[in-house]
């Protein structure tokens, strides 16, 4: 199946574009021009995004693009959502691939215990030659499976992505041998800005400024934020970067922690503390500041509440209920619910409004940047211009 390309957007010209409808107007290129009679306003044509589809119907138009190809951050993940759908529904023995889309490990199928040579029972022999026979057709249901998924991941795969995998030094031999590990690790390097045949000093740093620049979304869920989180330490730690392995973090690991004696036990307690805390920190301050607040004033009063590793930090936010807020007096003249202010941030029972970057509340206004209502887009809080 032939990729479909999108057509580039269309900007109309300035014999088009100028003048306003109605009247005499200024167009694009500063002349005076002449509106149409009905008042109509010219449009730009809005940019339309690949229709890409992939190869293979099953996996619902889910398919792997480089970066640069698609604004959703999420693709590559609900691809491999879908992929392992695909396998579920289509394959046969799905249960023994499971790993591969889960843990990007190879499949193994456990090999039934040798018989004993002095064995006469002819019932346990019985039951052995079937699980052997077992064995031997899941191991051949295993090889066509992988080849089968193999072709499903290349096949959803855009040219652009094809083009960046075939690029690589080892693509021949890995492609020969369909091997579907080490695809989807490319893909997931390709798809978060890590390519293996870029100067790996830049690679690395685009790595590390994706992984510490990444915050949860007002429209995040947990789920949603710990799977992107965790692809993006994958990331970092498949091409070669380590979190939490600062001598100064190992150093303080040893002092508080006496038994972590082994430098690889130091070095994991520093790594699960280093990303519980990165992951908690950039965690939605709206819904959880208070959490970080309250962790912070126990540490000060001697009192360690920090996660200790990343499950632990994800427990935190999932079991995490905000303190109730006293009821602010109503105004009997007023259809409008009350709001009160902490902090320089407008809170409202009903539904989050929010002051703009200058301090002012517009209360029937919605901010088509974060959705919240109280300011005008461009004194969005969560602006680029807004202040910290």
């Amino acid at each position: 199946m032939s990729e479909t390309v999108a057509s580039p957007s269309i900007v109309p010209s300035n014999s088009t574009a100028s003048g306003r409808g109605g009247g005499r107007g200024r167009g694009r290129s500063g002349s005076r021009g002449r509106g149409n009679r009905h008042g109509s306003r010219a449009t730009t044509i809005p940019r339309v995004c690949s229709t890409f589809k992939g190869n293979t119907e099953e996996m619902n138009g889910h398919v792997f693009q480089c970066f640069n190809e698609c604004e959703d951050k999420k693709q590559f993940l609900k691809t491999l959502e879908a992929l392992g759908e695909y396998i579920a529904k289509k394959l046969k023995y799905p249960g023994d691939m499971a790993s591969l889309t889960k843990d990007f490990v190879r499949p193994e199928i456990p090999k039934p215990t040798e018989l004993e040579v002095s064995e006469t029972n002819r019932l346990v022999i019985a039951n052995w030659e079937k699980k052997m026979s077992a064995y031997c057709t899941r191991t051949d249901y295993l090889d066509s499976n992988l080849k089968t998924a193999y072709a499903v991941i290349w096949g959803q795969c855009s040219e652009a992505m094809k083009a960046k995998l075939t690029s690589l030094d080892d693509f021949e031999t890995k492609s020969h041998k369909s091997d579907c590990i080490w695809i989807l690790k490319e893909l997931k390097g390709i798809t978060y800005r890590f390519e293996g045949q870029r100067y790996i000093y830049l690679s690395l740093d685009d790595a590390r400024t994706t992984y510490y620049a990444y915050t949860q979304g007002a429209k995040d869920s947990i789920s949603s934020y710990v799977e992107h989180f965790c692809s993006l330490v994958e990331v970092l730690e498949h091409y070669g970067g380590a979190i939490g392995e600062d001598p100064g973090l190992l150093n303080a690991t040893a002092v508080v922690w006496a038994n972590a004696d082994d430098a690889t036990k130091r070095l994991k307690i520093a790594r699960d503390r280093t990303l519980a805390l990165a992951f908690l920190k950039r965690a939605d301050h709206r819904c959880f500041g208070t959490l970080w607040a309250d962790l912070e004033n126990q540490f000060s009063r001697g009192n360690n509440q920090y996660p200790t590793g990343l499950t632990a930090a994800y427990s935190l936010l999932v079991n995490f209920k905000p303190p109730k807020r006293d009821e602010p007096r109503r105004n009997p003249r007023s259809q409008e619910p009350a709001v009160e202010e902490e902090d320089g941030i407008t809170f409202m029972q009903a539904g989050g409004v929010i002051a703009g970057a200058d301090g002012v509340t517009h209360t029937h206004v919605t901010c088509f940047r974060c959705e919240h209502k109280g300011h005008y887009a461009d004194k969005c809080p969560d602006g680029p211009n807004a202040t910290p």
